[in-house]
């Protein structure tokens, strides 16, 4: 073998060396690619015909070897589509050729794969990380058996189940032969039987109490008399300059000379329908008498000596109760009618006259009368 044999020999040696470098570099930049399969690599020495006059230098060759059908890893997954071959075979897939008004178009070609990171996309395909969708064979929900023999492409429902009404639930229950009720006595025939008179109303812990008005709103104020306080402190008085007070169309003279005590004794007895007396700062106080609430002080002013009204520190003009009729909840004469179960049925007037209601207190005393227990 001359020189130039040898070097022939070497240079083919590293140029099937280079060539399984490159299949391993390809492995390494494919070892996270799903089911990728390794190209391994296969030397073939090439040996010439022996010529026993010549002396010939031999070759080697480098060739792929494909892993297609050697069984990979198979590792976990988080998501339940996820698919793995175990053994030999692959998965049936086509690839769409176009796609129109967003859905894939096939053409019908069978592909081969044994990449199964399969996932559904917005039509219901499963497609996989490299586009291609997964065909198969349909099974029949009664039979459990496949469907055919020809794969076809997979597509599922994505959308949501629709609401169903519910027509017919079944339950079971067990019944005493004898309820022990509260009334029950095994010497009364039918005592053990619920009592509708005792479900009647909304049951309470411990006695019935007779019924109380506690409000029926922020707008409704409590009761409250009429009254006029002066703006003045009469105690120092010792010598009023006498005149005429008109209060609630009574006529009240009040002589000059007067003290407090002795205006005040005035007012009281003219029977003006008023209460005097003085406040804790010595002003005038002018109340109608407690109880209905319905009389106003009016204070004329007309004909009641200005002076006098200056000097007590009273303002002419009207002062009215707080009740449910000035507040403007009810009307004169109107009318309330209430039925408590298993008694007669009760009306409530609403007026000024007698036995009628217009204050919160006579409201209360109408409704705790109701045989409310």
């Amino acid at each position: 073998m001359g020189i130039f044999g040898a070097l022939t020999t070497a240079v083919t040696g590293m140029r099937a060396q280079s060539y399984a470098l490159e299949n391993i570099s390809g492995n390494i930049a494919n070892s996270q690619t799903t089911a990728y399969k390794r190209i391994d690599s296969t030397f073939v020495d090439l040996i010439p015909d022996n010529n026993p006059n010549k002396q010939l230098a031999g070759n080697v060759s480098a060739f792929s070897r494909s892993t297609n059908n050697v069984q990979g890893d198979v590792q976990n997954a988080s998501i339940g589509t996820f698919m793995a071959v175990n053994g030999q075979g692959f998965f049936v897939v086509q690839k769409p050729d176009s796609f129109t008004d967003g859905r894939p178009v096939f053409g019908g070609v069978d592909m081969y794969t044994r990449r199964g990171d399969f996932q559904t996309d917005k039509n219901g395909y499963l497609v996989n990380g490299a586009g291609y969708y997964l065909m198969g064979i349909p099974i029949d929900a009664t039979t459990g058996n496949l469907v055919g023999s020809v794969p076809q492409l997979l597509q599922f429902a994505n959308d949501f189940l629709p609401a169903q009404a519910t027509t017919s639930i079944q339950y079971r229950a067990n019944l005493a032969s004898y309820p022990l009720t509260a009334g029950h006595d095994t010497s009364v025939p039918k005592s053990e039987l619920l009592n509708p008179a005792n479900y009647s109303a909304i049951p309470t812990a411990g006695p019935a109490t007779a019924a109380r008005l506690i409000g029926s709103g922020a707008s409704i104020l409590a009761d409250k008399e009429a009254q006029k306080v002066g703006t003045v402190d009469i105690t120092p008085l010792s010598s009023a300059a006498g005149g005429n007070l008109r209060i609630n169309g009574i006529d009240i003279t009040i002589n000059p000379g007067d003290n407090a005590a002795a205006v005040i004794a005035a007012i009281n007895g003219a029977g003006a329908g008023v209460t005097a007396s003085q406040d804790g700062s010595g002003r005038l106080k002018l109340d109608t008498p407690p109880g209905d609430f319905t009389n106003s002080i009016n204070i004329d002013g007309t004909n009641s000596t200005g002076t006098l009204l200056t000097e007590l520190g009273l303002t002419a003009g009207a002062s009215a109760p707080t009740n449910l009729m000035t507040q403007g909840k009810v009307l004169q004469g109107q009318t309330l009618t209430i039925q408590v179960q298993g008694s007669a049925m009760t009306t409530i007037t609403f007026g000024t006259g007698a036995g009628q209601v217009s204050t919160l207190q006579q409201l209360n005393t109408q409704l705790a009368a109701l045989p409310w227990t």
